[in-house]
């Protein structure tokens, strides 16, 4: 799955960032592999808002469909533990 196929209000983990200029756009923005973020919402045919460390951020359609995602709502952690719903 990638970041623009994320819904409104779903939860996510990066997994894989392509290499070259891609890669190094998100890291400048701050997303990693690893890096947990929400889905705020998709602008129709422009970019997709995430959230990120009480930060929001605009992410292009051309981005967003090469950054690979994997849903983390409904997951149990390695320690048995489902994830906690912020508020």
């Amino acid at each position: 799955m990638t970041l623009n196929q994320l819904q409104p209000g779903q939860k996510a983990k990066l997994q894989n960032l392509p290499s070259g200029l891609v890669k190094v756009q998100a890291i400048r923005l701050g997303l990693t592999p690893g890096t947990e973020v929400t889905c705020v919402c998709q602008i129709n045919k422009g970019p997709v808002v995430i959230s990120k460390n009480f930060q929001q951020i605009a992410i292009g359609q051309e981005l967003a469909k090469q950054i690979e995602v994997e849903t983390t709502v409904g997951k149990v952690h390695s320690d048995g533990k489902k994830p906690e719903r912020w508020a």
